[in-house]
């Protein structure tokens, strides 16, 4: 490598950890904990253990380093799920969804940006919110992230402003999230290299598999570190 492709390529990573710092600063990261566990015998899924650690607990491991910090919406639980939130709220509409999970976490963030991220999803990309943001533009409400297959619109990052569209939508009874999302400027973001960030748990097997997948990826690191 030449003095002046290694001083640019040095030049580069500087400016993308700035980047990246500067992004951090403005972003607070939201953990959708509001979902019945159906599938799961009604169970709070969100803290279902996978290593003695819960599902939500292994979400927030690898969302804090990515945001200045993290709020948790539930509908239950509360006291459980301050552990792994620097706040929890509480999402006081049954029967709403995620967006009401949304809106009640937005109704508390001070930051311009929110990314927002369901709480049983463990495997959680850790550079999702920086490669999220730069795709967010003067134009653009909501960024969020294709896995090669489809979007993904429970991982979404999201200016502070986009509240008050939410607020109206909601009251006038509108319940899916990619309805809404259809409704504001967005754009989405290749994130095909981490599509097996985005699998969620939905059953037992689910939750066997990501043990499983968790398990493999604590001993790569290990042996990294060795």
């Amino acid at each position: 490598m030449t003095e002046r492709s290694h001083a640019e390529r040095s030049h580069a990573e500087r400016s993308h950890a700035e980047r990246s710092h500067a992004d951090h600063d403005r972003i607070t990261g939201v953990i959708l904990c509001g979902g019945e566990g159906s599938r799961l015998s009604g169970r709070d899924k969100p803290l279902e253990l996978i290593n003695g650690t819960p599902l939500v607990g292994h979400v927030h491991g690898r969302l804090a380093p990515q945001v200045a910090r993290v709020i948790v919406s539930c509908n239950r639980n509360e006291r459980l799920y301050a552990s792994w939130g620097d706040q929890v709220v509480h999402d006081a509409a049954p029967g709403g969804g995620p967006l009401a999970g949304i809106l009640a976490a937005l109704t508390h963030v001070s930051t311009e940006l929110a990314f927002v991220c369901p709480g049983d999803a463990p495997l959680l990309p850790t550079d999702l919110v920086a490669r999220l943001a730069s795709g967010m533009n003067a134009t653009t409400t909501i960024v969020i992230p294709h896995d090669g297959e489809r979007t993904q619109h429970l991982f979404m990052l999201l200016r502070n402003s986009a509240r008050v569209p939410l607020v109206d939508f909601f009251a006038r009874g509108g319940r899916s999230v990619h309805g809404w999302i259809a409704t504001q400027p967005h754009c989405t973001v290749d994130a095909g290299a981490s599509a097996s960030g985005f699998f969620n748990v939905n059953t037992w097997g689910d939750l066997a598999s990501v043990a499983r997948a968790i398990g493999r990826e604590t001993t790569r690191e290990a042996a990294h570190t060795r």
